[in-house]
């Protein structure tokens, strides 16, 4: 047991033995996507209303967090996490139970970092041991919290400072500015509320309705389990990359052609930033994935990956792709974007670095055609759309598979797209419609249904796309 481990353990239970309020605390602001290359560009300056709420207690160390706004320029909605030390995680569906829960798993670090959204919990805990922060630096102006200030690496652009930064002009109503480097992600506005009697209670109660589904524990927050599903003798899916992460990999005459090269990803409501995949660094879930190429193929060497879209949990891996000697394919749009991201000099050491040699990125503006008969993989620019404003498609057409990146993740294999996500499930569905023929399998990474372009036809007769 390491000794940051002891001293969250005695702040635990130290705080067990005080008198306790229950405490709302919520940020309001606007979120700069773009900032964090999750945005429909490649470029700060794309915010949205954000808002995240965390209910706590003085008397334990259980934190309930509550996060509003959109994690994608086409996806806008709600979450919640109760999270329950030292053993229980739990993902809250109010409105559509089931909940998920997650046991056992050891999860008084990550509450602690989700409790510290609110600044009165961090003073309390700083002067209780101010070494539970670990290595990120705490400022304090008489009974307030100023700043919190530490780093993180982040795919794409490496190793950047992280700075909270509070304003006390109004100590009811703090303004928050968090930033990366010298960018503003997240400006918001505090507000705290006192819950009491039955609401304090309602907060960590099961949603009624449903049994919660369980899930083993060690699959929090992400895991890898990596395997190889055959789709034909040539074109095959790996599974499990991380936790809801696939991708195609196709046989050529020349090497593999993979599509997408993943990273982690970094949680900024977590004080330190947290990372979903632990310990693997930047490169680290690609490195995984290649050594698994590797060992299911090993006379294959990797071509060529194929970028679909710049989002740094799909991109953020290339530079181990390159350093595995592979070509890296991107829109023509962002080729400036990822040669100088994927070779700034703030990038932590990987195999790339240990080479000593840049990434090369490749444009594709026309289709681009790799492999030979019988096994192509043709690289097609889809344009503009909900998600980004520039994606790219990768199609095995001998085989007759076409996998995209986030603009089509069906549940099931209905013949309408979900509702929350119709306005980019319409639109994908009539490029495909236009551009790709009925029996074309579509294949993507975040699901496991496969859609014939033919039931996407459907899809444009629905009452659901054609609203739209």
């Amino acid at each position: 047991m390491n000794w940051r481990l002891i001293l969250l353990i005695v702040f635990f239970f130290s705080r067990l033995a005080s008198a306790g309020d229950v405490t709302e605390f919520c940020l309001d602001g606007e979120l700069d996507l773009g900032a964090r290359y999750q945005g429909k560009r490649p470029a700060s300056g794309e915010s949205y209303p954000t808002t995240w709420c965390v209910v706590t207690e003085a008397n334990s160390q259980r934190v309930f967090f509550t996060g509003r706004g959109r994690s994608n320029p086409d996806m806008d909605g709600s979450w919640s996490v109760a999270y329950l030390p030292p053993d229980t995680v739990r993902i809250v569906n109010r409105e559509s139970p089931p909940d998920v829960e997650f046991y056992p798993t050891k999860i008084l670090d990550e509450a602690l970092r989700v409790r510290r959204i609110d600044p009165r919990r961090i003073l309390e805990e700083y002067r209780e041991s101010p070494q539970a922060l670990g290595d990120a630096r705490v400022a304090i102006g008489g009974d307030k919290v100023m700043s919190v200030r530490t780093t993180a690496d982040l795919p794409l652009r490496g190793r950047v400072k992280v700075e909270w930064n509070w304003d006390w002009t109004n100590a009811q109503a703090p303004i928050l500015r968090l930033m990366l480097d010298d960018t503003l992600l997240f400006k918001a506005t505090g507000r705290w509320r006192d819950l009491e009697g039955d609401e304090a209670e309602a907060v960590w109660a099961r949603t009624p309705g449903a049994a919660p589904v369980e899930v083993p524990g060690d699959r929090w927050p992400a895991t890898i389990d990596m395997q190889l599903i055959e789709l034909t003798d040539n074109v095959h899916l790996v599974r499990g990359v991380r936790t809801g992460f696939q991708h195609l990999v196709v046989e050529t005459g020349d090497g593999l052609v993979v599509a997408d090269a993943p990273a982690g990803w970094v949680e900024f409501h977590h004080i330190p930033p947290y990372d979903l995949v632990p310990g693997l660094g930047v490169s680290g879930l690609s490195e995984r994935l290649i050594d698994f190429l590797h060992e299911k193929f090993p006379t294959r060497p990797i071509r060529a990956v194929a970028v679909t879209h710049f989002h740094d949990d799909h991109a953020g891996g290339a530079r181990a792709f390159a350093a595995a000697g592979a070509e890296i394919f991107v829109t023509s749009e962002n080729l400036r974007f990822f040669q100088t991201a994927l070779n700034r000099s703030s990038m932590p050491d990987d195999r790339l670095s240990e080479r000593a040699t840049p990434a090369v990125v490749l444009p594709v503006d026309n289709p681009v055609l790799l492999g030979s008969e019988p096994s192509r993989v043709k690289l097609v620019r889809m344009g503009p759309g909900p998600h980004v404003d520039a994606m790219l498609g990768v199609f095995a057409m001998d085989e007759g598979y076409f996998f995209v990146s986030d603009v089509h993740v069906p549940r099931s294999d209905a013949d309408t797209p979900r509702k929350e996500r119709a306005a980019t499930e319409c639109w994908f569905a009539r490029w495909a419609v236009n551009n790709l023929a009925p029996e074309v399998q579509v294949v993507n990474s975040h699901s496991t249904p496969i859609t014939p372009v033919a039931r996407l036809e459907k899809y444009l007769d629905s009452d659901t796309c054609g609203d739209m």
